[in-house]
């Protein structure tokens, strides 16, 4: 959006006490409240956010709408309860962008009510589309995980091997199914090894559990990696294994996609990678058993020139700059009138 001539500020909650409370990144202005530093680790482990920071947020998303007038205001899913506080007349020209379905508790009860408080409502897919949107009785409009497609490189079968994980290491993403998984596969002759890229409050807990495979010579967990190093390693792994039970629209896939790299994922039901992989026909949605995985990890293998040009194909309408522009012309159809000529 800054690049197409918008000025573009995001408020956040403070993850990381030693992050700055402004600075300016590629343009955006970065506004992050003064949050306790245990914003994803609350004391209360059962509530998974700590609230303080949610109550403290939320007023100052309030306190914004006070403030001098931004002409759209675009509202993450989470953490939920600054959509209401937002006041009605800015409520009257924002969007929520919903980013996952939850099916049980008080998130779905929101999911019916809050998309009916503002002017617009957006998904990260169309399977997060289409399921909200049956429970609010609201349109939605789909505005994916992008990708800057010429920072990526797909390359020859012939270079690549083993399985790929990339992201944050959470309980939710599953990884014991994946290792599992990646043994089974390798007694029926996979080739190659298993990477696990990225870090999380389960790093120590994956670690542990890879070391007790009967293939741990085989399995890697690097850590943190920069960018650079995750576009290397899409571009030599055969397939992209992803074991979540819960996602929306993981970006990691539409990054394999951009790579060519096939994507191996279980129909867990809040998992929206499955419905990802399946619209573009970029890999394989499977059983939710280490034996359906193993046996999906080696069809991707066998299939994987089909998977693979089926996700360059695909990743060409996942580039930002055309879901900026679907996102302007969503702006124009809500906000008054008399900034419409701001946006033409």
């Amino acid at each position: 959006m800054v690049r197409r001539g918008h000025s573009v500020d995001v408020y956040c909650i403070t993850h990381d006490a030693a992050l700055p409370a402004r600075e300016t990144l590629n343009g955006v202005r970065i506004h992050r409240s003064n949050g306790s530093g245990i914003y994803p680790k609350p004391v209360i482990p059962a509530l998974r956010r700590n609230w303080s920071d949610i109550v403290r947020y939320s007023a100052g998303v309030r306190r914004l709408g006070f403030g001098p007038p931004h002409d759209f205001y675009l509202l993450n899913q989470w953490p939920l309860l600054h959509v209401p506080a937002l006041p009605r007349w800015a409520r009257a020209r924002s969007g929520i962008h919903w980013c996952e379905v939850r099916t049980t508790g008080p998130v779905r009860v929101l999911q019916k009510h809050l998309p009916r408080m503002v002017a617009t409502n957006f998904a990260v897919g169309e399977a997060v589309a289409a399921s909200i949107g049956r429970e609010s009785g609201r349109e939605f409009t789909v505005l994916p995980s992008g990708i800057e497609l010429a920072r990526y490189r797909s390359t020859e079968r012939s270079g690549r091997s083993g399985v790929l994980y990339v992201g944050r290491l959470a309980p939710h993403k599953n990884m014991p199914l994946l290792v599992d998984a990646f043994d089974l596969a390798v007694s029926q002759g996979l080739e190659g090894d298993l990477v696990i890229a990225g870090d999380g409050p389960s790093r120590a807990e994956v670690a542990e559990y890879a070391s007790r495979s009967v293939n741990a010579s085989r399995i890697q967990v690097l850590g943190s990696i920069d960018e650079e190093q995750k576009v290397d390693l899409l571009s030599r792994a055969a397939v992209l294994g992803m074991s979540s039970i819960r996602e929306g629209f993981p970006r990691v896939i539409a990054e394999a996609m951009a790579s060519g790299l096939p994507v191996v994922t279980a129909a867990f039901e809040e998992n929206g990678g499955k419905d990802v992989v399946a619209q573009y026909g970029s890999g394989i949605v499977c059983g939710t058993q280490p034996a359906d995985f193993a046996a999906a990890l080696l069809a991707a293998n066998a299939g994987w020139d089909g998977f693979s040009r089926a996700g360059l194909v695909g990743a060409q309408s996942l580039d930002w700059s055309g879901i900026a522009a679907t996102f302007e012309a969503k702006i124009r159809q809500v906000v008054p009138m008399q900034l419409a000529e701001i946006y033409n």
